[in-house]
């Protein structure tokens, strides 16, 4: 059966590389060689280490949304602040509706050779419109910049595959939050394969929250990457709120001294939802920190997995870094898998790790309700106070509400049944 997929992507994915013309010869012969890279590594499955929770391939459409979308009147809810916003419909970035902010330009088109996976090599083989952006030197935005993907009727049984990179210089500093949603909560099938890369030079400041949102049947696959050059900070925040399957790849290379990387997520899965959160980060020089807090909310029947990767170069010397996945079950038939791990080459590091699976406090839910306050709702606030030290986590104020109003929205769906131990 992943045969049979893996040919008709292979097959489907050439035809949609016709259609790319625009992007130049040497970027066609990227794509061309992205291709044949994704062909030799095949659709992962349960068999690989990294892939054993999750079954990719069950819901994936075997064709890919190739057409230029149409302007989509109206500015999607999501959009934080109108000076800076990029919109991307069906995977297609729309230049009519996107401003960018002062200081922020299209960069010249990179063509890629080393891909994370053979999803990341799918998503450049097939990407229609990857977006380049630059922050120039010395750039400071002082308003959040708004990235929303979103999918419509016609991305239905489609892989969308939008791709970004944003390089910022030195000395820049700016906040992005990007959203994953579908037109009206529609409940139909459809793949996200997305891409958002960072490069941080140096004394750089970057924050990124990725909140996914999307229709309840439908795939997301998603890599954060990021590489961060000396006394460069990055702050990554990745917010599931369910959806049929996700998996997110969250890559972030230390690579300077002084360099600091913050690597935070939640998810919130309810009914039979799937997320799987695969996260890596490795320090590569001296005198360089990461710290990292990933927590689950698991109702009903729905399964959570997540890998936090720690890696120490042999002459990373004095890194500190911390790691903690901590994890929330509200039924008996919810389901976690965690996974902490370090891998140190150096002898002169200070690191942690440690993970933690509870329920919530019998105790606490006893004097809610003795103060009138229905046990769902009791248990909502509770689910509340769980997730919240991790959102406020978000430096930027605009940022953090957004992802505690939408978080909060995804808990009125749980209903009390999937809270029932």
């Amino acid at each position: 059966m992943e045969n049979v997929l893996l040919n008709e992507l292979i097959k489907n994915s050439a035809e949609v590389h016709k259609n790319s013309g625009e992007l130049g010869a040497s970027y066609n012969e990227a794509m061309t060689r992205a291709l044949e890279h994704f062909k030799t590594l095949g659709i992962p499955s349960k068999k690989d280490e990294d892939w054993k929770y999750t079954n990719i391939s069950k819901n994936l459409s075997p064709r890919f949304y190739s057409r230029q979308s149409e302007i989509v009147q109206e500015i999607p809810a999501q959009v934080i602040d109108r000076r800076g916003m990029i919109i991307f419909n069906n995977g297609i970035f729309n230049r009519h509706q996107s401003v960018l902010p002062e200081g922020v330009s299209l960069d010249q088109q990179r063509p890629e050779t080393n891909f994370f996976d053979s999803f990341d090599a799918l998503n450049f083989g097939v990407a229609l419109s990857p977006l380049f952006l630059k922050i120039k030197k010395n750039t400071v935005i002082d308003f959040p910049i708004s990235i929303v993907h979103l999918t419509d009727e016609a991305g239905v049984n489609k892989i969308v595959s939008p791709r970004l990179t944003i390089v910022a210089e030195e000395f820049t500093k700016a906040s992005f939050v990007e959203v994953f949603t579908s037109t009206q909560n529609l409940l139909f099938q459809y793949t996200t394969n997305a891409a958002t890369l960072f490069e941080l030079k140096e004394n750089a400041f970057i924050e990124h929250v990725k909140i996914q949102n999307e229709a309840t049947a439908s795939t997301h696959i998603g890599l954060t990457k990021a590489s961060v050059a000396k006394s460069a900070q990055f702050k990554s925040m990745t917010v599931d709120l369910g959806n049929f399957t996700s998996r997110h790849n969250i890559d972030v290379t230390v690579a300077g001294v002084g360099g600091d990387a913050h690597v935070n997520g939640l998810f919130a899965l309810k009914k039979t939802e799937h997320a799987d959160v695969f996260s890596s980060i490795n320090h590569l020089s001296a005198h360089t920190t990461s710290d990292q807090l990933f927590k689950g909310i698991l109702a009903g029947e729905s399964h959570g997995a997540f890998t936090g990767k720690i890696a120490i170069a042999k002459d990373a010397q004095q890194v500190n870094s911390n790691q903690l996945n901590k994890n929330l079950m509200l039924s008996k038939k919810a389901h976690i898998d965690t996974r902490p791990q370090l891998l140190v080459s150096a002898d002169d590091v200070k690191c942690a790790h440690g993970a933690t699976i509870g329920q919530l406090s019998a105790e606490e839910e006893f004097y809610l309700e003795s103060r009138g306050i229905k046990k769902d709702k009791a248990k909502r606030m509770l689910c509340h106070g769980f997730a919240t030290d991790v959102l406020y986590k978000i430096d930027n104020v605009k940022i953090q509400e957004l992802a505690i109003k939408m978080l909060e929205e995804s808990f009125e769906k749980i209903a009390l049944s999937e809270m029932t131990l």
